[in-house]
């Protein structure tokens, strides 16, 4: 009897370790490049936490720009990415208070066409008083400096921060109950400082950081496995898909881009993927987006194709090949790219001396060649 105890004892500990099987992950993964503005970056994408039986229970999700060095800064901070956030400045002056700026970033298909839909606006006044509204504020259009900014476009883009206090915005809202979101204007008197606060913006999502968590919370919500997330970042919310179309995830309309699914490839096998990331098709163009590894780490490169599936164009993604040696390979406009776009194949010599590169985007020209050839 007692030998009997001990086995089903033993067999419901076993049971108990392989029913409840937790195991963690952790991935690192950096991308290099540049600003629009033409600046380094590099933003390391941080994926980490556990699973039982395959279920993701606990997860980390954070892109940390300029890891390890000088302004590292996250951009799940409010202060980290400009994306539905209002910033504002008062300062006090000797004869009051000025509204040096009050901003809003966000997206509006109907503020502007293509990437100016994205709008930056920006308005300031001299002199704040109470009965200031705004239709006398000055406004300025970022995105298209020194071009005027229409009202109802300014109307447009700040009525998502109105929002925030159940305002419908017109040009005789006073500027005071817009300032006292920010908390520049309370009990009465305005406030000098400098901050930035978020909004709900088209289809919902508010900053990037906000996004971020939704897009960990609806992962936790539904039990989701790694596998499950890497599929979820194949399909969904991808760039080409129009950002009012992106309600996937509930609270998350950032494009989930190759680096997202990098992150996760990274989570589940210690290793970067080599293949096809996605594709977009715009104008009859097709271009596919394929991830190799190359003598310094991985190429992203981008093959385009006609509607004919012919190869019109080659280009690479901020890589990190050896200077004069393997990043020759693939300069704009490098004899390498033009052998391969004239003869439309990836069966070309290699670079002398960069044999690794070289064979790197041949093998990403192939892969998005037979990619196309079976859409």
């Amino acid at each position: 009897m007692k030998k009997i105890f001990a086995l089903m004892l033993a067999l419901a500990l076993v049971f108990s370790m392989t029913a409840f099987a937790e195991e963690t992950f952790s991935a690192e993964y950096e991308m290099k490049g540049t600003t629009s503005a033409g600046k380094p970056k590099n933003d390391t994408f941080i994926f980490e936490g556990k699973t039982v039986d395959g279920v993701i229970t606990e997860l980390n999700f954070d892109i940390i720009r300029n890891k390890g060095a000088e302004g590292e800064y996250s951009k799940k901070g409010i202060m980290g990415y400009m994306m539905n956030v209002s910033d504002a400045a008062v300062e006090k002056t000797e004869t009051g208070y000025k509204l040096s700026q009050m901003t809003a970033y966000g997206y509006d298909p109907k503020f502007d066409s293509g990437m100016y839909a994205q709008f930056m606006v920006s308005a300031s006044a001299e002199n704040l008083t109470e009965e200031l509204t705004f239709g006398e504020l000055t406004f300025a259009n970022m995105a298209k400096p020194g071009e005027a900014l229409a009202m109802d476009k300014a109307i447009l883009a700040f009525q998502y921060l109105a929002n925030e206090a159940g305002i419908t915005l017109t040009e005789a809202t006073p500027v005071k109950d817009i300032l006292a979101i920010h908390g520049f204007y309370k009990d009465g008197a305005f406030v000098e400082g400098t901050t930035r606060v978020s909004f709900a913006g088209y289809n919902g999502g508010r900053s990037y950081g906000e996004q971020i968590d939704a897009i960990v919370a609806h992962i936790l919500a539904n039990g989701m496995t790694l596998e499950q997330v890497y599929e979820m970042f194949k399909t969904v919310n991808q760039e080409s898909e129009p950002i009012e179309e992106r309600d996937t995830v509930s609270g998350a309309t950032i494009a989930f881009v190759g680096d997202f699914q990098r992150m996760v490839y990274m989570a589940m096998y210690g290793e970067l993927y080599e293949g096809v990331v996605a594709h977009t098709t715009t104008d009859g163009i097709t271009k596919v987006q394929v991830a190799t590894q190359g003598f310094a780490g991985e190429i992203e490169t981008h093959v385009s194709f006609d509607a004919e599936g012919k190869i019109v164009a080659v280009s690479v993604r901020d890589a990190q090949e050896t200077e004069g040696i393997g990043a020759a390979v693939y300069a704009e406009d490098s004899a390498f790219f033009k052998a391969i776009v004239e003869g439309n194949t990836a069966e070309v010599d290699a670079v002398a001396g960069a044999t690794v590169t070289s064979e790197a985007l041949k093998k990403a020209v192939q892969m998005a060649k037979d990619y196309v050839a079976a859409l």
